[in-house]
Formats: C-alpha cells, structure tokens, sequence
C-alpha cells in the first residue's frame, strides 16, 4: 500500500509541475520576482563557490533556472526532475544559450546515477516537495563524492511567506499546496540524520513582506539589511550547505 501511495504521489507532482510549466518563469518578470531571485541567486552562489571544471547535480531543476547559471559558471551539469515538462522547458531554454547540460527525468527519491559521481550536489526549492525529504537527501548524499559539497535552498517555516503562500494554496490550486516547509532547525535535523554530512552552514535572505503590491525597492533594501543582522535564520529563503564526510 505504501508503494502504490508513492506512486500516485508520484504522479500527482509530475502532473501538477507539468502544468505549471509553461508559466513558471513569469514570476520573475514582476519586480518583487525579479528582486527575489537576485538575493537568491547571490546567496546559492555565495554557498556554490567555484564551479569551473566541477562535475555538478542539479536535483529539481524545474525550468533550468540553476542548472543554466552553473554551467555558464563553467560547471559541467546533469540536472534532474521529475517533470518532463519542466525539463523541456529547462532544455530549450539551455540550447538558446549555448549551454550543454545533461537533463534527466527522474524522483529525487531514485536517482538513476552511480555512487560517488559528483563533485557537487545543488538542490533549489526541490526539498520541499519530496514524499520523503529524509531519503530524498541520502539519495544526493549517495552520488556525491566524498568531500563534495551539498548545497540545499528551502522554503523557510519562519518567515511570514510561508502562512502567506499556505493560504494562496488554500484560495486557488497552487504547487504549494503540497509543499513542506523547513525551518533552520529542520534543516539541521535533516542533515543530521542521515549521518552522512560534516558541519551544516546555514543563512537565509528575502525578509520583505509577502505583498507584490506593496513592494518598493527602496523599502526592500532597508528590510534586507534589517532581517540579516537581527533574524539571520527567519528569511523567506534558506540554504543549507555541508560536505560529505
């Protein structure tokens, strides 16, 4: 019974990410979109480091936000998720920009690669809609080399965005519906247990308010600087970064 629950869970996210698909990126063309993925962005690669020459998983690559900048980075990419639709959409989107990056559709739970094949592991707002975000970690753990560097990006329980996008999902269909959110403490607990993983280093950004009409970026800025010196842990955006023992 457990198996065939997986399997509709399964299918039920690659259904709903597929049909999200096509519209996915519009959320960075608004400016609080925009704003957002450029904290993100600089905070991922704050924790990326130098990539050039590095052979890098992206678990949960949706339309190929990341597995595009790392491979521009100079990074040689394999990218995994498990919508077909987001994939097509990620691969297009690397063949007009000259990239070459390996993508595959697959449950971050069941990584079709072998252990210890790279040299680093990035998963971006993947975690949170795992059946099993536990198994879902050991999976990255086990194809990744030991000494390699994990890099995890979450949906942060302690900050207002997560009740705000709970009850977007309870008003209209939303994949956050079905989305976990972490916590600072989560995440550690999560590292923790699969046993697998050094020191866990975390930091947070995006402390404005979940209101796009509101947004200024004047405004933003001072919140930003405000949220990082007082709730380091509390912004709407978490990573994670640890290597494997």
């Amino acid at each position: 019974m457990k198996r065939l629950f997986s399997r509709r869970r399964h299918m039920a996210d690659e259904a709903l990410f597929d049909s999200r698909a096509d519209t996915y990126d519009t959320w960075y063309m608004t400016p609080l979109g925009a704003y957002e993925d450029e904290l993100e962005s600089a905070l991922i690669f704050k924790h990326v480091g130098v990539v050039r020459g590095k052979t890098v998983l992206d678990v949960g690559c949706g339309t190929g936000l990341y597995s595009i900048r790392l491979s521009e980075g100079g990074a040689d990419v394999t990218a995994v998720d498990i919508s077909s639709k987001m994939i097509e959409v990620a691969r297009r989107k690397a063949q007009d920009r000259g990239q070459y990056i390996w993508y595959d559709q697959a449950d971050m739970a069941k990584l079709p690669y072998e252990n210890r094949t790279f040299d680093m592991v990035v998963s971006i707002t993947a975690l949170e809609f795992a059946t099993d975000p536990l198994l879902a970690l050991m999976e990255m753990a086990r194809v990744l080399r030991p000494g390699g560097k994990l890099v995890v990006g979450v949906l942060n329980n302690d900050s207002p965005w997560a009740n705000a996008r709970r009850e977007h999902a309870k008003r209209e269909e939303s994949i956050y519906g079905a989305a976990h959110f972490f916590s600072s403490s989560d995440l550690r607990l999560l590292f923790h247990r699969t046993g697998t993983f050094g020191a866990l280093t975390m930091e947070s950004c995006i402390h404005t308010l979940p209101d796009e009409d509101t947004f200024q970026d004047s405004t933003a800025s001072r919140q930003e600087s405000f949220g990082r010196m007082f709730r380091p842990l509390t912004g709407a955006f978490l990573v994670g970064t640890a290597r494997k023992r």
